[in-house]
């Protein structure tokens, strides 16, 4: 029994040994550095690293649709590749964001990342973050500059390329009838007159997707700036203080329905879309389109060989000279209340990339939102240089026309050409829903 005891007694002390000269090890080298210490070290910021690099959860939504769309979402994979800690939730909700942002304005729950498709400050100004300290705003290009930023330096957006509207055109009918390039509205109805009488009726002047409703209304968001702000005697003032005489809208609708009366517009005008204009521009039925240069694109998949021309906005009134319509095209601003505003800031520079840009304004075969970026515009090309000097105005509606007003001009287009109102009516009706979404807009 007492041997037993014994043999207890000697392991117990045993075990109390090891122990006493383990902890004595472990505390020497802590206090010389070795490599417990340095083991231990490790661990620590590695926790610190999990810590800052939580994984987060932001939303992105986009008005861009096709092509365009699926070039985003591909980037957008690559983000999240990149950075796994940040998950994007990617919308591209079509016809239907504009609406979406209403409401989400409305309940101020915006999504972390956002197109402002031309309206980042008189629209989203007031829901976006101010990005002037991102490393890519030292490469805003000029051109973009005043459409993105505001008098005391806050940058509203990323501009991935430059909106440049005109008119798109089929270079081989222009020289077949032999018309030179527009530059008055005036030369404009001439032309559509020689081709309507010259191809017999087989050529229309002008081809219009009005099943899609905006086709009308970049119509009159055309040409309603040469006719009332372009020139040097305007009314611009007038229209932003709300003291427009509205019967002056008369002569813009009259000019509208001209199209169809003159036999200028294809027939189907209410039941078309918008592909059909491209096909009919690549196929030779079509002379003019009333779209910027990325129909000339959409052309070419009816047509590989379809030759597309672009030309600026031919002026209206005697002294005033040919205009684009531009601005913001791809943007992409933050939320300024964001509960994730660092991964939402981190994810619109990515976008800023070099090799990004390019690809989105290749796409669109615009001119790039940021300087030292070439862009492959095929054939168009040499008409961004040729008209490299023509003024470049925004949007009639964003400048001019309260939020909501877009909607008006197409439907009361759409209308008008459908005989349901009257050239009196339009802009009555223009009149009545400018004042009224004023005042609930102030």
């Amino acid at each position: 029994m007492k041997m037993k005891q014994s043999k207890k007694m000697m392991l117990f002390l045993s075990v109390i040994l090891v122990f006493l000269l383990t902890a004595c090890g472990s505390q020497g080298s802590n206090e010389n550095g070795s490599a417990t210490n340095a083991t231990n070290a490790p661990t620590t910021n590695n926790s610190e690293n999990n810590k800052s690099e939580k994984p987060v959860t932001i939303t992105a939504s986009t008005n861009v649709v096709g092509e365009q769309a699926a070039l985003l979402q591909e980037m957008t994979k690559k983000f999240m590749e990149e950075n796994p800690n940040i998950k994007v939730e990617f919308s591209a909700p079509g016809s239907e964001y504009e609406n979406i942002m209403k409401l989400k304005m409305a309940s101020n729950e915006l999504p972390d990342v956002f197109a402002t498709h031309g309206w980042s400050q008189i629209r989203y100004g007031e829901y976006l973050a101010d990005l002037r300290d991102e490393e890519w705003v030292s490469r805003l290009h000029e051109a973009i500059k005043p459409a993105v930023t505001d008098a005391d330096g806050k940058v509203y957006a990323l501009p991935m390329d430059q909106d440049k509207s005109g008119i798109a055109y089929n270079v081989e009918v222009l020289e077949k009838y032999g018309i030179e390039v527009p530059k008055t509205y005036d030369e404009l109805m001439a032309a559509a007159e020689k081709i309507k009488t010259e191809s017999k009726g087989e050529v229309i002047p002008f081809h219009m997707g009005g099943a899609d409703s905006w086709p009308i209304g970049q119509f009159f968001d055309y040409f309603a700036t040469p006719l009332y702000t372009s020139a040097e005697v305007n009314d611009g003032a007038q229209l932003s203080d709300g003291t427009f005489d509205w019967k002056k809208w008369d002569q813009m609708a009259q000019m509208f329905l001209n199209l169809k009366k003159d036999g200028y517009l294809n027939p189907n005008v209410l039941t078309a879309k918008y592909s059909d204009d491209a096909q009919a521009l690549a196929e030779g039925k079509a002379a003019f389109a009333f779209y910027g240069s990325y129909v000339i694109e959409e052309a070419k998949t009816f047509n590989p060989n379809f030759k597309g021309g672009f030309m600026p906005i031919p002026s209206i009134h005697e002294g005033d000279t040919p205009t684009f319509a531009g601005g913001e095209k791809t943007t992409f601003g933050v939320w300024k209340d964001s509960p994730n505003i660092d991964a939402a800031k981190k994810y619109v520079a990515y976008f800023a990339k070099p090799e990004n840009i390019a690809a989105m304004a290749s796409s669109f075969a615009l001119p790039p939102g940021l300087d030292g970026i070439e862009v492959e515009a095929g054939d168009l090309t040499g008409f961004y240089e040729k008209y490299n000097d023509i003024r470049i105005l925004p949007y009639f509606d964003r400048v001019f026309l309260p939020s909501g007003m877009w909607d008006v001009m197409c439907k009361n287009g759409a209308d008008l050409l459908a005989g349901g109102i009257s050239i009196e009516e339009f802009s009555k009706n223009m009149q009545q829903e400018y004042e009224r979404l004023r005042a609930v807009s102030k």
